[in-house]
C-alpha cells in the first residue's frame, strides 16, 4: 500500500496563498492544509475553507515569524512588545530551553491558536509548525500532550529522505546536509514521544529540504519512487511572488496520472 498526502502550509498568511490553496484542492491534489491562526488571511482561510469540507485543516502552530493570537501580557517571554514572534528559530529554541515560563506560555498560546481553529466551525485533523519548529525538543512534549487533549489525531515528524532531495536538486547541498543530521536526532526523539501519545505520524515527509522548490520535476521524482506506507509531501502553493510552479504542480495532470498509474492513494495521514 502506497499512501500519499499532500499537504498546502501557511493557509491564512495572505489572499493569494488562501486563493491558491483553493485552488490546489479544486483542481489539483491536495489533500489538506496547515492553516495559522495569527496569521493576517487566517479568518478567511477558514471561512473559504468550508466550501471544501474534504480539505483536511490542521493547525500550522506559529512560534517564530509570526504573531501571537494572545495579547502580549500574556505571553511576554514569547513575544516582542507588538506581539510579534522573533525571527530567527535559533533565538526562540534558546529561550524555550532556558525558561520555563516561556514554555508555559507557549502552551496557553499554542491553546489559543488549537481553539481559535475550533471557533471557527473545524475540527483538526493534524498539528504541525511553521519552519517544522513543532520538533523543538522543547516543544514537541506540549504539542503532543495537546493534540491527544484535543484527540486531533496526527502530528507532522518532518523525517524527510536526504538522497531523493540530493539526487534531485543538488542546489544547497550543504544546508540539506546539515539539517539532515540535524534533524534525524530531533524526529527521533519526536517518533518516541508521538507513538507514547497514541498520535499518528507518517513514515517519510517529503519537501522539508526542497522547500519553496517542490515544483512539477520533483513532485514526479517523489511519485515515480514513493516506497510503500504512508508519506506526506508538503509545499507553499501561493507563496511566490511570479510564476507559482509549486501550485503548477500540485495541479498538473502529469502528476495525477503518475499517482493513478503507480496506484497511489491520495489522503490524509491522519487515518
Amino acid at each position: 500500500m502506497r499512501q500519499l498526502a499532500l499537504t498546502a502550509d501557511d493557509f491564512g498568511i495572505s489572499a493569494r496563498v488562501n486563493a491558491a490553496v483553493m485552488q490546489a484542492a479544486r483542481d489539483g491534489m491536495l489533500t489538506g492544509t496547515s492553516w495559522m491562526a495569527g496569521a493576517p488571511a487566517a479568518d478567511d482561510a477558514l471561512t473559504v475553507a468550508h466550501e471544501l469540507p474534504q480539505l483536511a485543516i490542521g493547525v500550522h502552530l506559529t512560534l517564530v515569524m509570526g504573531r501571537a493570537v494572545l495579547p502580549p501580557r500574556l505571553v511576554p517571554a514569547l513575544v516582542d512588545a507588538e506581539g510579534y514572534f522573533p525571527r530567527s528559530p535559533v533565538r526562540q529554541g534558546v529561550r524555550l530551553a532556558a525558561s520555563r515560563a516561556g514554555r508555559d506560555q507557549l502552551r496557553v498560546e499554542l491553546r489559543a491558536q488549537i481553539e481559535r481553529c475550533l471557533a471557527a466551525g473545524h475540527t483538526p485533523r493534524h498539528l504541525d509548525a511553521h519552519l517544522d519548529f513543532q520538533v523543538h525538543p522543547a516543544v514537541f512534549p506540549i504539542v503532543a500532550a495537546l493534540a491527544r487533549e484535543y484527540r486531533i489525531a496526527a502530528v507532522r515528524v518532518p523525517r524527510d529522505p536526504l538522497r531523493p532531495a540530493l539526487v534531485f536538486d543538488r542546489r544547497h547541498a550543504a544546508r540539506k546536509l546539515a539539517e539532515a543530521a540535524i534533524f534525524a536526532v530531533l524526529c527521533r526523539r519526536a517518533v518516541a514521544i508521538a507513538r507514547a501519545h497514541g498520535l499518528r505520524i507518517a513514515d517519510r515527509v517529503y519537501g522539508h529540504h526542497q522547500t519553496g522548490a517542490v515544483d512539477e520535476r520533483y513532485l514526479l521524482e517523489v511519485v515515480r519512487n514513493l516506497p510503500e506506507g504512508v508519506s506526506e509531501l508538503y509545499c507553499h502553493p501561493g507563496a511566490a511572488a511570479g510564476d507559482d510552479g509549486e501550485l503548477a504542480a500540485i495541479v498538473s495532470p502529469r502528476v495525477r496520472a503518475a499517482c493513478d498509474d503507480a496506484g497511489i492513494e491520495r489522503r490524509h495521514y491522519d487515518g
